[in-house]
Formats: C-alpha cells, structure tokens, sequence
C-alpha cells in the first residue's frame, strides 16, 4: 500500500468514524472505555502530525495547556473535554497540505502560506462527517481567527469566535513559539510569554491570555517543587 495513503482524506476520516463509532455515546461509556477512546484520538493526531517534522508532540502539548487554561477560567468539564478534543484534532486537515510545504526550511511564500492556511477549513469538514465530533467542527475552524479580525478564514473578532478556539489560539501559539520548525530555531519560553502577553487585545482574547499565564505559572512552580 503506498505510504501517501495513510495521509489522505480517505484514511484520516475512515480513522475518525471507526474511532467514533465505537464511542459515539460518550456519556455512557465507562471510564476504561473513555479513556481508550481519548486515546485513539490522540494516536490519530500523532498519526497526522507525522507528516511535520516540526509538530511531533504539538496535540498533545497544546491539549495540556487547553485544558490547564479552560481550567483556570471555570469552565465545566464537558465542554473542557470538546476542547481538548478539538485541540488533538486541530491539524488534521493538514493531511491535504503537501509535505514540502509543511516541511520548507525557509519561511513560506505568500501562495504557499494560503494552502497552508486551508488546513483549518478541511479539518473541521472532515469532523463535521462524524456526528459525535460535530460539535468541535467551528472549534478547528476558527483556532486560527484573531481577536483583531485579522485572522482566518472567516475574518471573526471578539466573541465572534467560539471559546474553545480563542483558548486554543494562545495554546497553539505558545506551543509552536517554543519548539523548533524547520525554517526557524525554538524561542525562549520568557521570550514566548512576553510575545504572547503583547498581542492580547489584538491578536488573542485577553482574558484567555491571563487565564494561560496564570496556569503556566502554576505549572512552573508544581514542576520545580517536583525536582
């Protein structure tokens, strides 16, 4: 079997309906059960982000700090757990973006840079196919709309956008600011912080950006007590 197909549409989607169908009632299923199936999704992810030599991890990563901020700002569990669904999901539509592009080791061209920018509608349509992950659909749509307006692909601001996506907008961000891509070196976590802080009101919802950093901080300090 050729190796593109494990990155096509076809297989990504089949993945995600097996997947659901054998958790499509999610309120019912018992905990082991719950579990398995949070993990098919992130296998799935980490399936998908193999095709980016600079996203090993980034789900996950971001999924942890999703549901550390929606945490920090009370939301209730059920939606927190749609959100971290979403935040595993978030990339899939890359499987249509060609690798050389995903990969390029110089920054991108601006025809290059609206394919890449396509990922986030291709996904939420391949989500929108299985009903039990209908709801995140407008979540991977839109985690890359700005509070601005200035984002995309719908040109949303403020509350325009749905929470799960402005939380996972500065969970992303942070994420890919702190890991290495092929065209550009890790930044410095202070750095990222500073980067993040000053696009809030502009870029990012501020209320999520200080939700963010008081859960990072947290994190931080139960790390350093740890070691």
């Amino acid at each position: 079997m050729e190796a593109s197909f494990w990155f096509s549409p076809a297989f990504v989607i089949s993945a995600v309906v097996t997947i659901a169908a054998g958790g499509y009632s999610y309120a019912y299923l018992p905990y082991q059960m719950r579990k398995a199936y949070r993990q098919s999704l992130l296998t799935l992810a980490s399936a998908v982000e193999t095709k980016d030599t600079g996203a090993a991890g980034h789900g996950k990563r971001v999924a942890e700090h999703v549901v550390a901020t929606a945490g920090e700002m009370r939301i209730p569990k059920k939606q927190i757990q749609k959100m971290e669904y979403a935040a595993f999901l978030q990339d899939i539509g890359n499987v249509r973006v060609p690798h050389t592009i995903l990969n390029r080791p110089e920054n991108l061209s601006p025809e290059e840079f609206e394919i890449v920018k396509t990922h986030t509608a291709i996904g939420a349509d391949m989500v929108e196919q299985v009903k039990f992950l209908r709801d995140i659909s407008p979540i991977i749509r839109h985690h890359h709309e700005a509070w601005d307006g200035g984002g995309y692909p719908d040109g949303l601001k403020g509350d325009e956008i749905p929470l799960g996506a402005r939380i996972i907008a500065v969970c992303t961000a942070y994420d890919a600011m702190t890991h290495a891509k092929p065209f550009r070196p890790a930044m410095d976590e202070e750095d990222a912080v500073r980067t993040i802080r000053a696009a809030a009101g502009r870029k990012y919802a501020p209320a999520v950006v200080e939700a963010f950093l008081r859960s990072l901080k947290k994190r931080r300090r139960e790390e350093e007590s740890q070691s």
